[in-house]
């Protein structure tokens, strides 16, 4: 369980941190809204949905493995999905070389694999203690893919990012509302734990899901919130987290609540067809 000491208890600080952790959910910032590959089941050379949810399933095997945190998946992953996204609509002739590469991994599933394996190399770097050589993960990976490859990439994905490879994940939005609800909700430390463990679990199974990396972090935190609390037994404990989570998000710059309930029955279905399958 994960108790309320993962959440800050400095309110002041925690709405500054969110504030500036939607600032960078607009478009020129750190973002990703859509882009020609995934969801274009009418060419048959485009890599799919399907084959990105493998390479995410893939990965959260690896950081198990070696017992890293599973939000270093997320991290990886958001960095494949900008990349693809920015580079695509990319008109710059200095970005020439690099829009190549990326038209070449939206059509070449093993491109796409090191390009998977290469975020979350530098995943790793920026939010683990640990060091993983990239001639210890080729090594990892059988040598699918050589050090070489995986350092080129690295190079090639920075670039492709401008270097804005620390993009704030739904989990961490999450816990940030939470830290802003928590001072204000008597509620008991068991229940909090339930929720964070829940808001955590719902917003790493949204990582398997192309649709939920077009929405923005946030939206995709508060979904996973007003889920967990949906859950809930005690409708007390509801009511009272609803009434100031409704307080906070009219203080910030959120989605409109239509677009967060529609992004709730899009995780809820998906929790529903993860849970069948595992």
């Amino acid at each position: 369980m994960q108790s309320t000491e993962s959440l800050t208890r400095n309110t002041v600080a925690v709405a500054d941190t969110l504030t500036a952790m939607i600032e960078r959910e607009q478009p020129t910032v750190c973002s990703c809204r859509d882009y020609d590959g995934y969801l274009n089941p009418s060419d048959p050379t485009m890599i799919t949905a399907d084959d990105r949810k493998k390479l995410v399933e893939w990965c959260y095997h690896f950081v198990d493995h070696c017992q890293l945190s599973q939000q270093t998946v997320a991290s990886a992953i958001d960095m494949v999905d900008r990349f693809l996204f920015t580079t695509s609509i990319s008109n710059s002739s200095a970005d020439n070389a690099v829009k190549v590469v990326s038209d070449e991994i939206l059509r070449d599933q093993n491109k796409l694999q090191l390009l998977s394996i290469t975020a979350l190399y530098v995943a790793i770097k920026v939010n683990e203690r640990v060091v993983v050589s990239s001639d210890r993960l080729a090594e990892m990976c059988r040598r699918v893919h050589t050090t070489g490859e995986i350092e080129e990439m690295e190079r090639i994905l920075l670039s492709g990012l401008s270097w804005k490879c620390h993009a704030p994940t739904a989990h961490q939005v999450g816990l940030s509302i939470l830290s802003l609800v928590e001072p204000y909700v008597d509620i008991p430390e068991e229940t909090w734990e339930i929720l964070i463990e829940d808001t955590t679990y719902l917003t790493e199974v949204a990582v398997f899901d192309y649709y939920f990396s077009t929405q923005r972090r946030s939206t995709v935190a508060l979904a996973a919130i007003y889920n967990a609390i949906g859950d809930m037994r005690s409708k007390g404990h509801q009511e009272q987290l609803r009434a100031f989570l409704s307080m906070i998000m009219e203080g910030f710059d959120f989605d409109h609540v239509e677009q967060i309930n529609e992004v709730r029955g899009k995780l809820q279905s998906l929790i529903t067809k993860h849970e069948e399958r595992f």
